[in-house]
């Protein structure tokens, strides 16, 4: 007898709904759902309708020695990809190379994507095949007035270029999120940026002054989370009223030149203070508002964050009674990719006047002081751990004897009381001396009142 297999050749997948093929196309490369254009009529313009697209020229830069007009075609490709997309475009990533800077491709794009696509978050690098990466920014980005201010466009990242002008970011109001990646220009001209920039929310700046003459000035009330990482710049002045967090990359000023308006952000602890060696963040832990949510946590929590590197410093506040801030807390310690050289937590006080919606969160003994694991994580681990405005309450208590008997401090902790009266310093020093008597899980563990 003969056994013949019926083979069933229906495509399931073609049959599926546009948002449930657009869902799977989401987790490939742009590349990849291009392709999918040559599978059938049904697949043909799918690929139109993704809300993200990422055109990287780079991959085709070892290519141009043999094919010198390989880049023409590339870029030319970029400029159909763009034309042909037909629908909702949320999100678009362009590595491009310079000559695009200086034949107007680049301008094009730019045009197409903000004021024709009503792009939200765009990014662009510049690269130059075959130089160092701290030679890429001496193309110079020359835009039309006003080329970032449409309504739609929330979000922008620019990577390695010269800035000869402001002009373009005029009036963006629109912007909520500005990364300013190796970008180098005279100071005055990052100032108009930021002037320019009334509603930023999310500022990074990874910059290079022309001259080390000039005062880099941040003045934004809607500020929440600003990266700072500048070379030739004589100082910066911060005024940020609402600014939960601050992260010093690298900065060539001295501490002195170095002036922040920002009532939250007060700490024994800094990137002077640890001898600038090492970046440092310093954060203040808020509970927002019930159904906002907390942008400078989310930008934290981002693994590709430039605040989190290995070996940094961190200056934290955090109010012990609440379950909130202390998950935050764990959530932040837990993330971070490696050993931290230097930790500072500072206890608000617990007399402090709380909100409604922070009151009602009730104490963290149950979710905290009884919990088994590990705090903040098994893998955690800081060389040095301040403790500053330490009451020795029994919350602060608890905390510092877990990160003393599990080893999350492996050299010392240095515990800076609050300013008490005379009977509460002898309760301090009581709690001191307890926390001395543990179980170290690190031998050579030191333990001392600053």
């Amino acid at each position: 007898m003969v056994h013949v297999e019926v083979i069933n050749t229906d495509d399931y997948i073609s049959k599926l709904s546009n948002d449930l093929l657009l869902e799977i196309l989401s987790k490939s490369s742009t590349e990849e759902v291009i392709k999918t254009s040559i599978l059938s009529k049904r697949w043909r313009n799918v690929w139109k309708k993704t809300s993200c697209l990422c055109l990287d020229m780079r991959r085709i830069e070892k290519t141009t020695t043999l094919l010198p007009g390989v880049f023409h075609q590339a870029a030319n490709s970029v400029t159909k990809v763009i034309q042909d997309h037909c629908g909702h475009l949320e999100r678009c990533t362009i590595y491009h190379d310079s000559r695009q800077c200086e034949n107007g491709m680049l301008e094009f794009w730019i045009q197409s994507l903000v004021n024709v696509k009503h792009i939200k978050d765009l990014t662009l690098e510049n690269f130059s095949p075959g130089s160092k990466s701290n030679n890429r920014s001496n193309v110079t980005l020359d835009l039309p007035p006003r080329s970032f201010s449409h309504p739609s466009l929330t979000s922008l990242s620019l990577s390695q270029y010269n800035l000869k002008a402001p002009h373009a970011f005029l009036v963006c109001w629109n912007l909520k999120n500005l990364k300013l990646i190796g970008i180098s220009a005279e100071v005055e001209v990052f100032n108009a940026v930021l002037v320019a920039c009334t509603s930023l929310q999310v500022l990074a700046l990874e910059i290079t002054c022309h001259r080390k003459d000039g005062i880099l000035k941040i003045d934004n009330h809607n500020l929440k989370f600003l990266y700072l990482s500048c070379s030739r710049i004589k100082g910066v002045e911060v005024s940020s009223p609402s600014l939960d967090i601050i992260s010093i990359g690298s900065l060539s000023c001295e501490m002195e030149n170095f002036i922040i308006a920002s009532p939250r952000l007060h700490f024994n602890r800094n990137y002077w203070a640890t001898g600038k060696f090492f970046p440092h963040t310093s954060y203040y832990i808020s509970c927002p508002y019930q159904g906002e949510a907390s942008i400078g946590h989310e930008i934290m929590m981002n693994g590709s964050n430039v605040c989190m590197k290995m070996f940094a410093s961190m200056s934290v506040s955090v109010d012990l009674t609440n379950a909130k801030e202390v998950e935050i807390l764990r959530q932040v310690l837990a993330v971070w990719p490696g050993d931290m050289q230097e930790v500072e937590i500072l206890f608000k006080s617990n007399n402090a006047a709380r909100k409604e919606s922070e009151s009602s969160i009730g104490n963290t003994q149950n979710a905290f002081w009884e919990d088994t694991k590990p705090f903040p994580s098994a893998q955690f681990r800081a060389y040095t751990v301040w403790l500053s405005n330490f009451s020795g309450s029994n919350e602060e208590f608890a905390l510092a004897s877990r990160m003393i008997m599990q080893g999350t401090v492996a050299r010392c902790m240095i515990i800076k009381p609050s300013t008490v009266s005379p009977a509460n310093k002898l309760e301090i020093e009581a709690a001191i001396a307890r926390l001395k008597e543990l179980p170290k899980g690190h031998e050579n563990l030191r333990i001392v009142m600053f």
